[in-house]
């Protein structure tokens, strides 16, 4: 317990896929809690095989796996339902990413759970939740950033929506739901029982976009355009994105471009007025950065506290030294990966130490014998479960 490890003591069995939910899962173990990732038998979770890699973990199950135990179980057989079953047993958090249906046809819906361990907190991960007429639909990030407006607000020069790679849907979703769990075991202790949780990347989605829905909400329409104030430009070597925010900080800007000429511009005397006079200023702008290195712009901009930023490429990040002297990522070895894997701290949690169960993001099945001893199945259980096909993983 206490600030390194607030969870401890907590048990989480995990019947989640894809990325939203085992990604709220594997927050509850970085925060302590022991964590059973209940996978498939043939390869596991399907993000494990979402990438052409082989090797048994992708980025995406490094991501959600990070300090849990992994054991492979049929449960489309009866004994790998008794085996669940068995694993629930002193559970506090049961996790389950299926479409609406499928768990309850399992055998494990929230009523089947909670009547036996009134005092689970159930987490139900979906596309577009429990109920509705899209319920059953299969959706993943990128189809709720279509369906919430997202895209739309993300459009390119040619007015088509685009999709951001980098699965704000989904991690949106994961925080929510890993701050509901938590929040549920905090007030689990005066109610005395347990709650069914309903996520759903809709939800997420929705939040994830609320400034622009409620700025047109606002506006009746399109806001003023107010993007012209932030945006990307190329420079001599790469690309730069830069905000300016009110009179000083227009003033500023100009100074920093060693164009002062702009800022005394009665055209783009006020923010109004620069966006109502935006075609005029915005190509003077990109031409004078243009003409320099990101370099050059990065030392103006700073000088004169102009907010900034070269848009770096993915791995350009890892260079970058104030990166490097922050400590912001430790490198890990993990299972089935030839080189080590980049991981930022958690706020909050403890550093990740190298070679640590909390640091490895185990292979599908990896702790299959591990889990089921701990939960007090004889070596010849073991056995009969591996003969009947119930289990996967190494022989323990």
């Amino acid at each position: 317990m206490g600030y390194k490890a607030p969870l401890a003591g907590i048990k989480v069995v995990d019947l989640s896929q894809g990325i939203a939910a085992p990604y709220a899962g594997m927050l509850l173990a970085q925060y302590g809690a022991t964590v059973i990732k209940v996978e498939l038998l043939d390869g596991g979770d399907w993000v494990r095989v979402s990438a052409p890699r082989a090797g048994g973990n992708t980025a995406l199950s490094v991501m959600g796996n990070l300090g849990k135990q992994s054991i492979g179980l049929d449960l489309k057989s009866p004994k790998g339902r008794a085996v669940l079953w068995r694993l629930l047993d002193g559970a506090d958090v049961f996790m389950e990413g299926f479409r609406p249906g499928v768990i309850g046809r399992l055998g494990f819906g929230y009523e089947a759970v909670s009547d036996k361990y009134p005092d689970i907190v159930y987490l139900s991960m979906s596309g577009f939740g429990q109920i509705g007429p899209y319920a059953e639909r299969p959706a993943m990030d990128p189809v709720l950033q279509a369906f919430s407006g997202f895209m739309a607000e993300n459009k390119d020069q040619n007015g088509q929506p685009m999709n951001v790679a980098s699965i704000p849907v989904d991690m949106m979703t994961a925080l929510f739901a890993f701050q509901a769990v938590a929040m549920a075991l905090y007030g689990r202790r005066d109610e005395g029982h347990g709650r069914h949780i309903d996520a759903s990347l809709m939800q997420g989605a929705a939040w994830l976009n609320l400034y622009a829905l409620l700025q047109r909400v606002i506006y009746d329409g399109d806001p003023p355009a107010a993007k012209v104030h932030r945006g990307v430009y190329p420079t001599a070597d790469g690309w730069i994105n830069v905000i300016v925010a009110g009179r000083r900080g227009w003033s500023d800007f100009c100074q920093a471009l060693e164009r002062p000429d702009l800022s005394d511009d009665a055209r783009f005397a006020t923010s109004p007025k620069r966006i109502a006079h935006a075609d005029a200023w915005v190509p003077l702008v990109s031409a004078v950065l243009a003409a320099r290195p990101n370099a050059h712009w990065q030392a103006r901009f700073t000088e004169y506290g102009v907010m900034h930023a070269v848009a770096h490429e993915s791995l350009d990040l890892l260079r970058d030294p104030h990166v490097q002297a922050a400590g912001l990522f430790t490198y890990l070895e993990q299972p089935g990966l030839d080189r080590l894997m980049p991981i930022p701290g958690i706020p909050g949690a403890p550093p990740l130490q190298v070679g640590t169960p909390r640091a490895t993001a185990p292979l599908a099945g990896a702790d299959t014998e591990t889990v089921l001893r701990a939960h007090g199945f004889s070596d010849h259980e073991v056995a009969d479960l591996r003969a009947h096909g119930v289990i996967s993983g190494p022989v323990g």
